[in-house]
């Protein structure tokens, strides 16, 4: 892809991605979980043909982002609006990942804005649905600049270690417009203690 089209492609995802090394804060408190939440919701468009149950209970709480969000960039260049079409490919697992959390943990984002969980202290069901979105996002990216292209060389070059021992990941929420961006957020935790973040939207709440 040539310069222009890297440069527009980058601009989307700093839409939907935080750079790494910045401070953020939760977003305000978002609701409690009750008979409403339960509600069938209508799935995206995006949604798998035959999603799980962890898919379908993040869909009760979860709402895809805007399409005002992509609108602009999209008519930038074909190459921009087909790399967005694959970065979609990568919402499924997220919203598993979600949807996989137990009550507790997701009575605690919506009351806070937030949860961070250590990766190693992940349930063996959460790991296999965050290492699902690894590599679907590798493969959505495929073809793009290194850092890009692949979710843990971005960790790693932050300073995780190989077994990710040192991150959390969680979910956490940023305040747009009327309501928040839920994005999945990983906090590195360097040997002077000092903490690097990043994280990507792909929904909101």
């Amino acid at each position: 892809m040539k310069l222009m089209g890297w440069i527009s492609v980058l601009l989307v995802i700093g839409i939907l991605s935080t750079c790494c090394g910045c401070s953020s804060k939760p977003g305000k408190p978002v609701r409690k979980l009750n008979n409403a939440n339960k509600a069938k919701a209508p799935l995206p468009d995006w949604a798998p043909k035959n999603p799980s149950s962890e898919f379908l209970r993040a869909a009760k709480v979860l709402k895809p982002m805007p399409a005002e969000i992509f609108e602009g960039a999209a008519k930038a260049s074909e190459a921009t609006r087909a790399i967005l079409q694959r970065y979609t490919t990568t919402y499924p697992a997220l919203y598993e990942f979600f949807g996989s959390l137990s009550n507790e943990q997701q009575q605690h984002f919506l009351a806070t804005g937030e949860i961070r969980v250590p990766i190693n202290k992940l349930t063996a069901i959460q790991r296999n649905f965050l290492n699902k979105w690894f590599d679907n996002y590798r493969s959505a990216m495929k073809g793009s600049p290194p850092d890009l292209a692949d979710y843990l060389v971005a960790l790693y070059k932050n300073g995780a270690k190989k077994d990710l021992s040192n991150v959390e990941v969680g979910f956490t929420t940023k305040a747009v417009g009327k309501g928040h961006l839920v994005h999945i957020w990983f906090w590195i935790t360097k040997p002077d203690g000092t903490v690097s973040d990043l994280g990507t939207a792909f929904a909101q709440i």
